[in-house]
């Protein structure tokens, strides 16, 4: 959470507030220690609650925008919306029930996150595939200590579990702030040593420092997303709910197709990570291409063009487009990152590319020149905890393209909502609504009339 909070605020803001933000991370673990040692006198629950009612009001707003503009076609901010009514559930304090319904969902959540991390380290074997299933354990541990109530009963689930969250976030605060002081003058913020890790750049350290705020592009620059879902590069293919949009697809004929993403700067710069020779495989060839290790490493090729890519292939079924970026430092990302056309199916794929080269490009996104208005804006974006709960699932995996497009969804909205108030949005929906009804009323009594 802290390492994606850093990111989008960048270096240029955080490194002259290093000694700010370590006090804040010493205070940060103090109050969870406070709540830890005192769960039960309450003035918790009325914060706790406060926020409920803010995750309430979100998930209204995203329910009744999709409603407006068609849920067949935006069913995934209803879906959203759902989630935000959940944790509003998850987090409200009930207590005739003493909460024992919020405990059981925190308890199989923590259960089903530690067993996807155990399997997903022992599947993939990534580098650090050890500290994963250590990861996992404590996760597991936990999930029995709130399903049995011990060490803290059912009714002080959610503020234990929000302690925990103060205190590991706030010593990563801590961690990444004290290596700041000695951050080189234009090093981008992933150079510090938390951020090395897999899936996180590591490549070129030094971006252009630009202007005021975000280094934002111009104003006729932008920055696609494209996405080829594993259904829809798939030929006929059979539906398996879920498996079939975050993993891959399986045609009539048994072969795998795991789909496509790539980035796009007009007119340009194109990035497509692809393997010199197609991996299509049958299920028991597929399993030992999921090690992250470099047995399973293959020559690679950077495709030249969207346009290129689509006749060889097929246009991409999704796509997602941003405004606010930095194009020097995607620039200086792609110079290094293209020397090395290596592909892993796992750890150096296309998805884990775009991933990266969307960390070069959104360095200091969020940042306006006021720093603590900036970080809270972020903290309090229901869709940045959507945001990292998507990229703490693919980095425990790996990222597929189902990920990317649900990542990058969540970032646009992250980053270029520019504070929208609910009503605001609520009203730029209907509008939209009524603009599409009205276009389609018209276009019907042109059909009568001819």
């Amino acid at each position: 959470m802290i390492r994606l909070l850093f990111l989008l605020l960048g270096a240029r803001a955080l490194k002259p507030m290093w000694r700010y933000l370590i006090v804040a991370g010493i205070i940060w673990m103090l109050l969870g220690a406070l709540i830890l040692f005192d769960l039960s006198d309450g003035v918790l629950t009325v914060v706790l609650d406060t926020f409920a009612l803010c995750l309430v009001v979100e998930g209204v707003v995203e329910i009744v925008a999709a409603a407006s503009l068609g849920l067949r076609k935006h069913w995934g901010g209803a879906l959203r919306g759902l989630a935000f009514l959940l944790a509003a559930f998850l987090v409200f304090n009930v207590p005739w029930d003493d909460n024992i319904g919020a405990a059981m969902v925190f308890g199989a959540a923590f259960l089903a996150d530690g067993a996807f991390r155990i399997c997903s380290a022992y599947v993939v074997r990534s580098p650090r595939w050890r500290m994963g299933m250590v990861a996992g354990l404590v996760e597991v541990v936990l999930s029995l200590m709130i399903l049995f109530a011990w060490p803290v009963p059912h009714l002080l689930t959610v503020p234990f579990c929000f302690a925990l969250l103060l205190l590991s976030s706030g010593y990563a605060l801590v961690r990444m702030s004290l290596p700041l002081r000695r951050l080189p003058e234009g090093a981008s913020i992933t150079s510090l040593p938390f951020y090395a890790a897999r899936n996180w750049w590591q490549g070129g350290k030094v971006h252009p420092v630009a202007g005021e705020g975000m280094p934002a592009s111009k104003g006729d620059e932008l920055l696609h997303v494209h996405i080829w879902t594993a259904v829809g590069s798939a030929q006929d293919p059979e539906r398996r709910l879920l498996i079939d949009r975050y993993v891959a697809a399986v045609d009539k004929k048994g072969v795998i197709s795991t789909g496509h993403a790539a980035l796009e700067m007009p007119p340009d710069l194109y990035i497509s990570h692809y393997p010199a020779n197609d991996i299509d495989h049958s299920p028991e060839d597929f399993r030992p291409l999921l090690l992250a290790t470099r047995e399973n490493d293959v020559p690679g090729r950077f495709n030249e063009s969207l346009q290129a890519e689509a006749a060889a292939w097929c246009m991409p079924d999704q796509k997602v487009t941003f405004r606010r970026f930095n194009p020097q430092a995607l620039r200086t990302f792609w110079a290094a990152y293209s020397q090395d056309d290596t592909y892993n199916l796992t750890a150096r794929n296309c998805s884990t590319t775009v991933i990266q080269a969307l960390d070069a490009a959104m360095e200091g996104a969020c940042y306006t020149g006021r720093l603590w208005r900036d970080m809270f804006r972020i903290l309090s974006d229901p869709h940045f905890w959507l945001m990292r709960l998507v990229r703490g699932r693919a980095e425990a995996m790996t990222w597929t393209p189902g990920l990317v497009l649900d990542y990058a969804r969540l970032l646009r909205q992250v980053v270029e909502s520019d504070g929208r108030r609910w009503s605001k949005r609520v009203r730029e929906a209907l509008r939209l609504r009524r603009r599409l009804v009205h276009r389609r009323e018209r276009n019907e009594g042109k059909g009568v009339a001819a």
